[in-house]
């Protein structure tokens, strides 16, 4: 006659024993985990570590893991049959939100898992884990299923919690790395304008120049050539940064090599050669507009190009000129498909004034631009006025039409008032 065997009741050192195991366990894998966070382990370190901790430690057969990273990423998955591919974070969260729970939905993901583990900052979610298949609670698994529960939430906190603090961590040391490129750029781009401008009995020069950002595209110059001539010149590269900084320090180069070449080199020489150099430099990707013009004090005579750049006026007494005869922007095509050489003779006392895009395309709260038609009602209405008074005026006008609107490019002046 068998006898049946009556289950053996623990006693309650056992239990106790078995439950400081348990929070043993717990307690050196958490020192793991913390041991991998303070060496600084990648992100594929950190989930290779969650998942032993998960799969070899607590027994855990299913996970999906999602972390918020611009869009939700799964970044590890196992024990999931091939019908949850189908099954997105957006998804899931749409459910959760909707109010489902484990126990009242019949959705496969919630068929599938026990155990929803959310990560949060403040109110921003970080990730959701996704857990299921537990072994049942003993003491080599990390205690009963109410404990495996708390501490799954809390190595998942952790992990996600480092692999945020090294996303961060990261995203500081490449913006540390542009702004270091950009103090460079800026540091470039303040060695391409001349150190001083001349103001003598013949003419008088005057610049102003204020970036939108660390580092502009802008650039101005004043190039004596002799005792009668000399050039001035602006130009605005496309794009910023060091790469736009570092072509149009080659080009600063490039022109003042070439415009110091004997003088049966034109400017159509010096335009055809200037175009060629930008565009062996930048490849097609950047362009530069660029004025210049080439004054003889004897003849009064300024010879001028201009390269697709916004158009200087010339004003004298009531009358405005604008300088347009040039060609496209240099390094737009891989030779000029057109180039025209303007000539004129300057009254004294006329006012030259070169500008960027940024003053005419500044925009009010409106929407609406300054514009050419200003700036030519501005200058008509300075005609007596020095060169430093007008760049001064010219600037509080611009404030004053942009109101709390920002700059949204680089502005700068280049004028020249001719005397005598």
């Amino acid at each position: 006659m068998s006898t049946v065997q009556k289950p053996v009741n623990k006693t309650t050192e056992e239990r106790l024993q078995e439950e400081l195991q348990s929070k043993k366990l717990q307690l050196h894998w958490l020192l793991q985990i913390t041991k991998a966070i303070n060496y600084n382990f990648s992100q594929k370190q950190l989930l290779d570590v969650y998942e032993h901790v998960l799969t070899s430690q607590l027994k855990v057969g299913k996970l999906v893991l999602f972390i918020l990273n611009g869009t939700w990423k799964n970044l590890l998955m196992f024990g999931v049959d091939e019908n949850f591919s189908s099954y997105t974070a957006t998804t899931i969260l749409n459910d959760l939100n909707a109010g489902h729970t484990i126990e009242n939905t019949s959705a496969l993901w919630e068929k599938t898992f026990e155990l929803v583990t959310p990560v949060f900052h403040k109110d921003r979610p970080l990730a959701y884990g996704l857990v299921g298949s537990f072994a049942d609670g003993d003491s080599t698994s990390g205690g009963t299923r109410k404990e495996l529960h708390s501490f799954i939430q809390t190595i998942t906190n952790l992990i996600v919690v480092a692999i945020e603090n090294n996303k961060m961590a990261e995203e500081q040391i490449k913006q540390a790395a542009i702004r270091k490129e950009l103090e460079l750029a800026a540091q470039m781009q303040s060695l391409l304008f001349p150190p001083s401008l001349p103001c003598n009995e013949h003419y008088e020069l005057h610049a102003t120049y204020l970036p939108h950002q660390e580092v502009g595209g802008d650039y101005y110059d004043y190039i004596s050539l002799s005792e009668d001539e000399f050039a001035i010149c602006m130009a605005d590269v496309s794009g910023k940064g060091m790469s736009a900084a570092l072509l149009m320090a080659n080009f600063q180069a490039n022109l003042h090599a070439l415009i110091r070449q004997p003088k049966d080199c034109p400017l159509t020489e010096l335009a055809h050669q200037l175009n060629s150099r930008v565009y062996a430099s930048a490849k097609g990707e950047k362009f530069i507009t660029f004025f210049i013009g080439i004054y003889n004090i004897r003849s009064r005579e300024l010879q001028y190009f201009n390269a697709g750049h916004n158009p200087p006026f010339l004003v004298h007494h009531k009358v405005v000129y604008q300088l347009t005869e040039g060609s496209t922007g240099l390094g737009m095509f891989e030779k000029l498909p057109f180039i025209n050489v303007g000539k004129l003779l300057i009254p004294d006392g006329a006012l030259l004034l070169c500008y960027t895009d940024g003053v005419t395309e500044l925009e009010n709260e409106s929407g609406e631009a300054f514009g050419e038609e200003r700036l030519q009602t501005f200058l008509l209405q300075n005609l007596n006025a020095d060169t430093n008074y007008v760049h001064s005026a010219l600037l509080d006008k611009l404030n004053d039409f942009r109101q709390t609107k920002p700059h949204l490019d680089d502005v700068t002046l280049l004028s020249c008032w001719f005397k005598h």
